[in-house]
């Protein structure tokens, strides 16, 4: 975060994996969160479940085979308390009473090349979704994410990327001065209309975590379950939005076919530990929106790619006034036969270029299901960044991983990466930085 990614809930994965996916992300899914749990089972009324399902990319919800729970092979086998019986109950749970809750504890560890010191941070995420209206083209629930992040050790994320001489920062859980973040970022009542598998709108509105909702490569940024550099497990926007992208806000989506449209308005200046009535009350504002094109979602040979706006107003912080600024984004992602997929995102800022990068590029290829073991994937990503500070030279690097799926409820995700750069003033940055990411799902 500067206190901000902690809510990756892409929400392709809000409740279905039990974390969130990608961001209270996710999908997003990078999300991604989808904002309601997923399931692999079939609903006792097929049809009110396909016809309205929101599609996933439009983070409303998703009712499907998104949520690989229980997975039929896994390293380690099935796992004591969170075995295969508890992902099959929290489906149902969902299916038949609407209702689901989940999360994860998420501790990160890294060393890097120049010394200085390792550094460690714990996430931890409950999400929540309660559909109290299901009903011919409609339905409703009301959505919840609570989020802390706790440093482990001394040395913060900054200071660990500090000490390695890079721009960003190798993990993207960027830590708060105090070493430590809470915030209840997700609060919020979502409905959706007239939803049918070609067309249909819906709306959210409360305490929104935006980059949950927008430009999501869910192979890029999927709540840091793949990537963990910054550059390429960021929530994709505006550099500088990390310290304005939780508040009070609505959003519309519509779409038809493979096409759909969003826009979103939230509090730009809020405090993002709880819902802000006083600074929305000041009206400065984050604006948002996108447009983007879905096909073949939950297939073989997904296929998604995202055009996305934001503007910032003038914000104040500690006395400080910052400019007004707007950013571009491109993402993209492309699955192939099941087994390996490709995605990428191109974003800029303007004007407010108060943050590491003002313009980012990064890539990702990605091995889904190495061996045949479930949830298993092997990724290597690049990324080249242009930093803020003028003096500096664009910084570049690349990161590779590998995931296993251990139990049901556990992963272990080893992963290198190196950056590179040089400056004008003929500074030089060569730094390998290794790492480890455990994941507890539930």
């Amino acid at each position: 975060m500067t206190h901000g990614s902690t809510f990756r809930i892409t929400i392709a994965a809000l409740l279905a994996v039990g974390t969130a996916g990608p961001g209270l992300t996710g999908r997003v899914d990078d999300a991604s969160i989808v904002t309601t749990a997923e399931t692999q089972h079939t609903p006792p009324d097929q049809n009110f479940y396909q016809e309205t399902a929101m599609r996933p990319g439009n983070y409303l919800a998703k009712r499907g085979d998104f949520d690989p729970h229980p997975f039929d092979r896994t390293h380690l086998g099935d796992g004591l308390i969170f075995d295969h019986d508890y992902f099959e109950r929290k489906d149902r749970r969902w299916i038949d009473d609407g209702i689901a809750i989940g999360g994860y504890f998420s501790p990160n560890f890294q060393w890097g090349s120049e010394g200085g010191g390792s550094h460690g941070i714990g996430e931890y995420l409950l999400v929540g979704s309660w559909e109290i209206i299901r009903k011919g083209g409609q339905a409703g629930r009301i959505i919840f994410g609570l989020a802390h992040d706790q440093t482990i050790g001394s040395l913060t994320t900054r200071k660990f990327a500090n000490n390695q001489g890079i721009v960003e920062t190798p993990n993207d859980l960027d830590t708060d001065p105090d070493k430590t973040f809470t915030t209840f970022g997700l609060l919020a009542w979502e409905q959706e209309f007239w939803a049918s598998e070609n067309s249909g709108w819906g709306y959210r509105a409360g305490q929104l975590f935006a980059p949950a909702f927008f430009a999501q490569s869910v192979y890029l940024d999927d709540d840091r379950q793949l990537f963990l550099a910054r550059p390429l497990a960021a929530a994709a926007g505006a550099q500088w939005v990390g310290s304005n992208d939780i508040g009070l806000g609505a959003q519309v989506v519509t779409w038809k076919r493979d096409w759909y449209t969003t826009v979103s308005v939230i509090d730009g200046d809020s405090d993002r530990t709880f819902p802000d009535f006083s600074s929305l009350a000041e009206g400065r504002f984050l604006y948002l929106g996108e447009v983007g094109i879905e096909r073949n979602l939950g297939g073989p040979n997904e296929f998604t790619i995202r055009f996305t706006y934001t503007h910032l107003d003038e914000t104040v912080r500690d006395g400080a006034v910052k400019p007004a600024g707007e950013s571009a984004i491109i993402s993209f992602e492309r699955k192939f036969n099941d087994r390996w997929a490709l995605a990428g995102r191109w974003s800029k800022s303007y004007r407010r270029l108060t943050a590491d990068y003002r313009e980012l590029y990064s890539f990702a290829a990605v091995l889904l299901q190495p061996f045949s073991f479930d949830d298993d994937s092997v990724g290597l990503g690049l990324f080249a960044g242009d930093p803020a500070d003028s003096a500096k030279g664009t910084e570049y690097g690349a990161e590779i991983f590998y995931k296993l799926r251990l139990t049901q409820g556990i992963s272990l995700m080893p992963d290198v990466q190196y950056w590179y750069r040089d400056d004008s003033g003929g500074t030089q940055t060569r730094s390998w930085v290794c790492g480890f990411r455990l994941n507890f799902e539930f």
